[in-house]
């Protein structure tokens, strides 16, 4: 019985961080999304397929304090294909995401 619990020793500061990595997890689902989610919206007969921020600042949720973007502007005409390029970290997988609403701005349109 001892040497079991010698051999577990070692792995419980790894028990400890997924405990903490899940307890992490589990606040991230419970969270409420700001964007309403009501499907009794206006069905609309016409889409033109443009894509468009204006004036957009973000900041991550979990860097308020840390500007991404700001007064950020983009459009992407309807029918149209645009490469967004940069270096690491310059923001291109953020406009993606804030494009496919997984994020949205703390101000601005899109």
């Amino acid at each position: 019985m001892c040497s079991a619990l010698g051999q577990a020793a070692p792995n419980l500061t790894t028990f400890g961080k997924g405990k903490a990595a899940g307890y992490n997890i589990l606040e991230m689902i419970s969270r409420k999304p700001l964007v309403d989610r009501n499907t009794d919206g206006a069905i609309l007969c016409q889409v033109r397929g443009q894509i468009q921020l204006q004036n957009v600042w973000f900041s991550y949720p979990s860097r308020k304090d840390t500007p991404v973007f700001q007064n950020f502007c983009l459009t992407i005409p309807a029918g149209k294909m645009a490469a967004i390029v940069g270096g690491s970290g310059s923001g291109k997988s953020t406009v993606v995401s804030l494009i496919e609403r997984f994020y949205d701005p703390c101000s601005g349109k899109y």
